[in-house]
């Protein structure tokens, strides 16, 4: 084959793989996604770094390693005092207004602010942008955790991480201006997840040596590992934008125990076929998400004798849906917002509910075009009108309720 032939059949060959690269990301678009030429480039970006990784991790890389090298750096924040600190040895960033936001006898609200990420990646530089844009529109001291990430770090080490910061931050209020009885927990996917298991456990602490939390605010949490054929898991098979089914349960078992043969098994409920008719599954109920179905009605004879690898599946620090009712009675005011293109929308709605029925004040905010990750989108280049309402709408309920 003569170099012209060759470089029209490379021509050809690329032209076509990217037709049908193309022709995939297109079709496996959710339909009634917003703005779907934005969000088609979106999944085509995410497509190819996962194309990358896989490469990378075929050539003997550590892909994720480079992913984790490849963080955005801090941004300028003019308007804010930033300071790196150590709270008991968790690497933090703390996002401080200047004196003129203050308000309510002049003492500030302050927030803990988990990143997302899957537990796995993530970092106070990837959220630094938009952190410092939470605490600009609040007039809170924004307190970023850089917690210990998986699979090098399973459970419980990332909770403990937040948890102690979340406790040192309690205790040092006034150190900031921050009036510790005006302090909350917050964050993003799996910092939702870290945000609702560290307010499940403060709320066990003694109250006289921790000020209870005044609110949490779950952006499209992750929150339980149970069940991985909710309707938006499913649904999430044939359309996503970032976050397929296959990545999320990967990023669970990391978190767990980084034992990859178990993806198949968790896939397919493999690891709770035993339990479908104890009293976590009715945690997991469809009925929360349609009330024209039935509400099962649990065994409590159903053995819970899990293997030692994958018991903490029930661990509601783990998986806060899994909360006894009483321990989810007396959880701080509540704030959750669920997309209904993703995968973990059901998981919000079932938490709302049970937290509804526990008695907690709780808003549910449902962005039914929206997609997982859209509030990291809410300022340019990928700027998504929706990604920019929910992170207002979040700094309002923050400014009205700290």
């Amino acid at each position: 084959m003569g170099f012209l032939e060759t470089v029209t059949w490379l021509t050809a060959a690329s032209a076509l793989g990217a037709a049908v690269f193309a022709a995939y990301v297109y079709s496996s678009l959710p339909p009634d996604v917003t703005e779907p030429h934005k969000a088609i480039i979106i999944k085509g970006l995410v497509q190819t770094r996962h194309f990358i990784e896989w490469m990378l991790e075929a050539m003997g890389f550590n892909a994720l390693a480079i992913t984790r090298s490849l963080s955005p750096s801090r941004v300028s924040h003019p308007n804010l005092e930033v300071t790196d600190a150590s709270f008991d040895g968790v690497r933090v960033r703390v996002y401080k207004p200047p004196a003129q936001k203050t308000a309510k006898g002049g003492k500030m609200a302050g927030l803990l602010w988990f990143h997302g990420g899957g537990w796995i990646i993530g970092s106070i530089d990837s959220c630094d942008a938009q952190v410092g844009r939470i605490a600009n529109q609040t007039g809170a001291v924004m307190v970023s955790v850089e917690y210990r990430l998986a699979p090098e770090h399973n459970f419980p080490i990332p909770f403990e991480d937040c948890l102690t910061a979340t406790q040192h931050f309690l205790q040092h209020a006034s150190e900031y201006g921050v009036d510790p009885t005006r302090i909350g927990v917050a964050g993003d996917s799996a910092g939702g997840n870290l945000a609702a298991a560290v307010a499940l456990r403060l709320k066990k602490d003694d109250k006289k040596k921790f000020p209870p939390l005044k609110l949490q605010a779950l952006v499209y949490p992750s929150l339980q590992a149970f069940d991985f054929q909710t309707p938006s898991y499913v649904r999430g098979r044939s359309f996503f934008v970032v976050l397929p089914p296959g990545a999320i349960i990967d990023h669970w078992i990391m978190y767990l125990n980084n034992n990859m043969s178990l993806v198949d098994t968790f896939s397919n409920n493999g690891h709770t076929a035993a339990l479908n008719k104890s009293r976590f599954a009715s945690y997991v109920d469809r009925h929360f998400l349609d009330e024209s179905v039935p509400r099962s009605t649990p065994d409590e004879d159903v053995s819970i004798d899990l293997p030692d690898d994958i018991r903490d599946i029930l661990n509601p620090y783990f998986s806060p849906l899994m909360a006894e009712d009483a321990d989810l009675s007396g959880l701080p005011n509540t704030y959750v917002t669920v997309c209904g293109k993703d995968v973990l929308r059901d998981d919000g709605i079932m938490y709302a509910k049970r937290l509804g029925m526990a008695g907690v004040q709780v808003q549910l905010v449902r962005y039914p075009s929206g997609f997982h990750a859209i509030m990291s989108l809410a300022s340019k280049p990928f700027q998504f009108e929706v990604g920019k309402q929910m992170e207002q709408d979040l700094t309002t309920f923050l400014r009205d309720h700290l």
